[in-house]
């Protein structure tokens, strides 16, 4: 098993944890240099043209194998710098910034060709940007409950507030008292089920949260959407607190060739807490929408 420098920023009990859903996993964890931060990333072995994640805010790459479990191409999936096992670093934050480090990943990890992008909550505006800048390899874009970015129909303001800070993140009595009013959805009044998603988080530093927020910040997809060629697969939960359900109808309406499904009664976090329903969509989509190249 490779070394994960990153996982001695955790306890011993919760290093073994996460060690333990890696392999389960089946996953293959490696490290690039890109730039002057070691990355740590994923690769999930499959069939088809490969699978970009690109994962919430502050968010460790463990928090997507419940879904990387029933996907059925090549998954690559990274901690951006600060987070999980990635080093931290300092640059000035934008979400083009960022997707190249996820493209430098991919070139790294093998994939040069073409691709599917998908993004998670912030991921899905960092996948909208890989989407806009690099049109030519993207042949799929999957967008799961997120935004056009800054500009966008507001969420609810006790879930936003609580999303400021990474507390969520550092304290498992924390997320299980406030992931219903965070989450909502599958995690509404279910504080065992948050406690058990806190099991897998690796808390990101201080700076990289801050980096993130400020990066989407000063971004909005709603000037460009329109040009957008790729199929894209908007997937949104009706009792989502953070984002607002006409945001997904917002992005179909925008994005060309776009379609629209809602999760009857998915959260924010149906991705990981569905991920098997979430899987299946992704991968029946995938091989049914045509590219045009």
């Amino acid at each position: 098993m490779v070394e994960q420098p990153g996982l001695l920023r955790v306890s011993p009990s919760r290093r073994a944890r996460l060690l333990e859903a890696q392999q389960a996993a089946n996953i293959d964890i490696r490290h690039a240099q890109i730039g002057c931060a070691r990355i740590r990333y994923a690769v999930k072995a499959g069939v088809g043209e490969p699978l970009l994640l690109c994962n919430g805010i502050g968010a460790n790459l463990e928090l997507t194998l419940p879904l990387l479990k029933y996907l059925t191409r090549p998954v690559v999936v990274l901690d951006l710098p600060g987070t999980g096992g990635s080093e931290s670093t300092l640059f000035w934050p934008s979400l083009r910034r960022y997707s190249r480090f996820a493209m430098d990943v991919l070139d790294h990890a093998g994939y040069t060709g073409r691709f599917a992008v998908a993004g998670v909550s912030w991921g899905g505006g960092l996948a909208q940007q890989i989407a806009r800048h690099h049109h030519k390899r993207v042949s799929h874009l999957i967008l799961m409950a997120t935004s056009p970015g800054i500009i966008m129909l507001p969420g609810r303001i006790g879930a936003i507030r609580r999303m400021a800070t990474p507390q969520r993140y550092l304290s498992r009595g924390y997320m299980a008292k406030n992931a219903s009013a965070i989450y909502g959805g599958e995690l509404r009044n279910a504080p065992h089920k948050a406690v058990e998603h806190a099991r897998l988080i690796m808390p990101p530093t201080g700076l990289a949260y801050v980096q993130q927020l400020l990066a989407m910040w000063g971004f909005s997809s709603l000037p460009w959407l329109h040009r957008l060629r790729c199929p894209a697969l908007i997937i949104c939960g009706d009792d989502d607190p953070l984002i607002h359900l006409g945001n997904g109808h917002l992005l179909a309406k925008l994005i060309p060739r776009a379609k629209l499904h809602v999760m009857r009664g998915g959260g924010h976090l149906f991705m990981t807490m569905r991920s098997e329903e979430t899987a299946e969509l992704l991968n029946t989509w995938i091989e049914s929408a045509s590219v045009v190249d």
